[in-house]
């Protein structure tokens, strides 16, 4: 059974509280009182839809779209909003963004990737509704925006490009004018884009405990909600919130969950978690390799830690075992990695 395109019942409830038409008007067609959406988690993305077609019916202008995303404060994206205003750094909190969505939202998909010269969130939709896929990308994207004059203190400027890969609008002067980045239209993909030199700022609202405890619940959440997903995904987010915790928790060194531990969290049998495994052509050695590897990349960029801490953070109980691991993979000694 696939999973359900949804978002947040809280984007719903914000929506309602506009004010920009009673509530009854804006759940017109769509078969919920305000009083269910009260005590309701997620909205189908198909009602979310309705009601976006409703609020855009009632708008005076096409420019609602930022307007609402600039009234989608940090509270309203639970646990992944927290995550990402507390993160290391401006980089790293773009990476929440596109890793931990979907403990809110399964309407897109999103990721992070480099270029040459910017560092970039990317946005697809996975509704396949035309209208609202562009007015939910306009409004992800200023809450993005929102996020990154937060954590730099200032309101972004020209520097930062939004790129839209629907056409340009109605009313287009006013939806750029409510971006503070360079807007384009017709572009090849969704996307927010900041300076390459932007991605290692640290970010002065940084909290690590705050930072690895939301980042934690995400991962929670969106385990407890894939009901058919990935088994290497779900393998990935027990290990991942195994390494955060270690974070959070500095000290002796812990050995990473076996295969036969996380296969008892996941209510399988060692030899059920291996099968499963295999028919998405992965091991959990890999798994588990492939995840230490990226944790020693982001971790050896925190000049606060010592190679031997990232050593014990990621289970080896002898820093020299750690080394000879990262020469394997980068075919140079940790220390080296770090000064180049």
């Amino acid at each position: 059974m696939p999973r359900k395109v949804e978002l947040s019942a809280a984007y719903a409830r914000l929506v309602l509280q506009s004010g920009i038409a009673p509530a009854a008007e804006l759940l017109r067609g769509i078969p919920l009182t305000e009083a269910a959406l009260t005590d309701m988690e997620f909205i189908d993305a198909v009602d979310l839809a309705k009601l976006f077609r409703n609020y855009d019916r009632c708008a005076d202008d096409r420019a609602w779209t930022v307007r609402l995303g600039a009234q989608f404060n940090i509270a309203a994206h639970g646990p992944v909003g927290f995550a990402a205003l507390s993160a290391p750094t401006l980089g790293e909190s773009l990476d929440v963004m596109g890793a931990l969505h979907e403990s809110r939202n399964t309407s897109f998909r999103a990721w992070t990737c480099a270029t040459a010269t910017h560092y970039m969130l990317q946005v697809q939709d996975a509704t396949g509704e035309a209208d609202f896929a562009e007015w939910l990308v306009e409004v992800v994207l200023k809450v993005v925006e929102e996020l990154l004059s937060a954590i730099l203190g200032h309101r972004v400027g020209k520097n930062v490009l939004v790129s839209f890969a629907h056409p340009q609008p109605r009313d287009c002067a006013q939806l750029r004018s409510g971006f503070d980045s360079t807007v384009v239209f017709d572009a090849d993909e969704n996307s927010i884009a900041v300076p390459l030199a932007w991605r290692h700022l640290p970010s002065p609202l940084y909290d690590e405990s705050v930072y690895r405890a939301n980042v934690i619940k995400c991962r929670e959440q969106i385990a407890a909600r894939e009901q058919a997903g990935s088994v290497a995904v779900a393998v990935r987010n027990r290990l991942s919130n195994h390494f955060d915790t270690q974070l959070l928790h500095a000290g002796e060194a812990v050995a990473a969950p076996t295969l036969e531990e996380v296969a008892e969290s996941m209510h399988l049998t060692p030899r059920t978690l291996i099968r499963k495994l295999r028919r998405e052509q992965t091991a959990y050695k890999t798994v588990l390799e492939t995840l230490r590897r990226e944790y020693a990349e982001r971790l050896l960029q925190d000049a606060r830690l010592k190679v031997a801490d990232i050593a014990e953070i990621l289970g080896y109980r002898e820093a020299a075992n750690f080394t000879r691991a990262f020469k394997r993979w980068y075919g140079e000694s940790p220390a080296a990695w770090r000064r180049r």
